[in-house]
């Protein structure tokens, strides 16, 4: 039986933790704004509420954005609206854009099933496949980060038989790694690749890059781009240098806020949001080192939502595609330089064309279940 002088204790111990988790909520200093979900029309850009865009003559590459894949169903839509958009494969690549393996990439005690996962990824499409690791490639857990995990992810893409796959950048290391889709005079003047970057080595205290290139990341990334002149550049990465989603410090609602401060009570943050401060310092530092060079975009995952902003000094556009697993999709809203916000599962596409002789860069947003682009625009 508890003594009366217990039960009040462990009364105002619970206060006091109801307190603390009403008081961590906000500290968190949470952004309100508009949520544009599955059951509202998304965010458009009031200007650009007829940007239908009309590609004449036919496409010379299109390249497929999808990031947080890692969790698909058993008959996938979203994996099978890549595989009709993919087309023609050999003029066509698909850049998943992270966290292909939820929650915890590869594991010993795990593994038949995230190998499944992987298979199902790779089977979706016959066009080129780049898979880009995230945060869930390399583990869930910060002691879990040796990128071991990764490393198995990458021998198991690269193994699959059946067409062209990638894994950039490769063994844990942070990049640049460039991978050319088009060279320039092969249905355009300028040619197409991307430049994949991972942070998590930089996140990480536990892994060895001690096999990785050497020298500043500033001057990688000069040396990736000298050779990039005459070609369209697409940096890609798991993690957004812009976002309107929740890991940008947006509301998931009062009750999973609620539950997710007390979590964080007992277990410190980690860096995987935009407002903390070694996320900030990393993301300042791929700023500065793409800014001399602003690609054309700069594209992510992460945040399980499909957004687009405007340009900026770093980049002509950038995209976040993050819908790719249908039960993972959270909440967005617009902030300051939207241009596209939707919470649906779908990917956005990066198609190449020439009109009158000149290149002409369009995206389009594909949402799942919808034949037509629910959103598309020349990029400036």
């Amino acid at each position: 039986m508890i003594k009366p002088k217990t039960a009040r204790c462990q009364r105002r111990l619970i206060l006091l933790i109801a307190l603390a988790v009403v008081v961590a909520g906000c500290q968190a200093g949470r952004l309100r704004g508009a949520n544009y979900g599955a059951d509202e029309k998304p965010y458009i850009r009031p200007d650009l509420l007829a940007a239908a865009v009309a590609v004449g003559g036919q496409v010379a590459y299109r390249v497929i954005l999808v990031g947080d894949t890692g969790e698909p169903l058993a008959s996938d839509p979203t994996l099978a609206a890549i595989g009709q958009w993919a087309v023609p494969p050999e003029r066509a690549a698909v850049v998943l854009l992270g966290d292909n393996l939820y929650p915890s990439g590869i594991t010993a005690d795990d593994r038949a099933r995230g190998e499944a996962i992987l298979r199902q990824q790779l089977a979706a499409t016959a066009a080129l496949r780049i898979f880009v690791p995230g945060n869930h490639d390399w583990g869930s857990a910060a002691q879990d980060w040796t990128g071991a995990r990764v490393v198995e992810q990458q021998e198991f893409v690269l193994a699959w038989p059946e067409g062209a796959v990638d894994f950039l950048p490769r063994d844990g290391c942070t990049g640049p790694a460039v991978r050319e889709l088009l060279p320039p005079g092969d249905g355009l003047a300028r040619g197409v690749a991307v430049v994949a970057i991972d942070w998590m080595p930089w996140f990480s205290s536990v892994a060895d890059t001690s096999h990785c290139p050497d020298g500043d990341f500033a001057a990688r990334i000069d040396a990736a781009f000298a050779a990039l002149e005459n070609h369209f550049a697409i940096v890609v990465s798991h993690f957004p240098l812009r976002s309107g989603g929740t890991h940008a410090g947006f509301s998931r609602g009062f009750i999973i806020d609620r539950i997710i401060d007390f979590y964080h009570l007992l277990r410190p943050r980690l860096p995987l949001d935009l407002g903390h401060p070694q996320y900030m310092a990393r993301a300042q530092q791929v700023q500065d080192a793409l800014a001399k060079h602003r690609p054309l975009v700069y594209a992510a995952g992460h945040d399980h939502s499909l957004q687009l902003f405007a340009a900026d000094e770093v980049a002509r556009m950038h995209i976040i595609s993050g819908a790719g697993s249908a039960g993972k999709v959270s909440s967005v809203t617009a902030v300051d330089g939207t241009i596209f916000a939707h919470a649906v599962p779908g990917f956005a596409v990066l198609d190449f064309a020439s009109q009158n002789g000149v290149d002409t860069p369009v995206v389009r947003i594909v949402q799942t279940g919808q034949e037509e682009p629910v959103f598309q625009m020349r990029l400036p």
